[in-house]
């Protein structure tokens, strides 16, 4: 039994030639034909090997992830290959038989025959491929190996990038952490500040900085007093002037009106006195 590493994609060239096989046009459809050019190195000329059960194998596509597979399960000679998604089919399981020179046969599972090139034109670009009864043919002799490919190496490349670039922000990091202390020692001030203006809010609340409302106290206090009576120097003057107006109505306080009679009466008594003496003398 052949044994591949699953985490290695290899090519798998035609011994004439030297021609790969690849997915048409790097198709990632189903029924995508399969055929041979020249050895570029590109994803649809890779495939990986995983073994499935027994001596059987699955053949995947690097670039459309898809399985190398005989079109409508066919078992006759000529039935053309193609991809298509894997669904553990028979049409896609295949076995290798080893050649004298380190070439394989790559036979189907369902019966057996070849993967062949059709026309035996292995040395023509695009030529398709087949299944075939084993003749022992060179067109059915392909060379698998392990290939590290161009791209297979740039992620590597684009990996070290992408590290170096990721380093560039720790070196700023120190100056972005500057920065996000200074900013928390910003943030303490701001709510040390909004906290006294909730202090003067609550004491403003609470009554202990009012002045106003106070002035208006004092000056509800006077209202107040003045309602009692504690303070009312007008009113209180004119309850002089209406009790003096009471009591001279009663004729309990009339001095200028008794003053004017008792005057008269005593120059008429005088009077009076001095005729009844003149009388008396005579």
């Amino acid at each position: 039994m052949q044994t591949f590493d699953e985490t290695v994609w290899y090519t798998i060239a035609a011994k004439v030639g030297g021609k790969v096989i690849e997915v048409e046009n790097a198709s990632t459809e189903n029924g995508a034909a399969v055929c041979l050019a020249d050895a570029t190195g590109t994803d649809q000329q890779l495939w990986s090997i995983v073994h499935i059960d027994g001596k059987y194998y699955k053949i995947i596509n690097k670039n459309s992830g898809k399985a190398l597979d005989i079109i409508s399960m066919g078992v006759v000679n000529g039935a053309n290959l193609h991809q298509w998604e894997f669904v553990s089919g028979d049409s896609q399981m295949w076995f290798f038989e080893e050649k004298a020179d380190g070439a394989v046969s790559i036979k189907s599972a369902m019966s057996a025959k070849c993967v062949d090139v059709v026309g035996m034109n292995a040395e023509t670009e695009g030529a398709r491929l087949q299944i075939w009864i084993d003749v022992d043919g060179e067109n059915q002799c392909w060379m698998i190996q392990a290939q590290e490919a161009p791209k297979a190496e740039e992620p590597k490349e684009e990996a070290l990038a992408e590290e170096a670039k990721a380093e560039e922000p720790k070196e700023e990091a120190p100056a972005e952490e500057a920065k996000a202390e200074a900013a928390e020692e910003k943030k303490p001030a701001a709510k040390t500040t909004r906290k006294r203006t909730a202090a003067k809010k609550t004491a403003a609340e609470d009554g202990e900085d009012k002045p106003k409302k106070t002035t208006r106290k004092r000056t509800t206090a006077k209202k107040t007093a003045a309602a009692d009576g504690e303070d009312k120097p007008k009113k209180t003057t004119r309850k002089r002037t209406t009790a003096k107006k009471t009591a001279a109505a009663d004729g309990e306080e009339k001095p200028k009106k008794r003053t004017r009679r008792t005057k008269a009466q005593i120059e008429a008594d005088k009077a009076a006195k001095a005729a009844e003496a003149a009388e008396e003398t005579k």
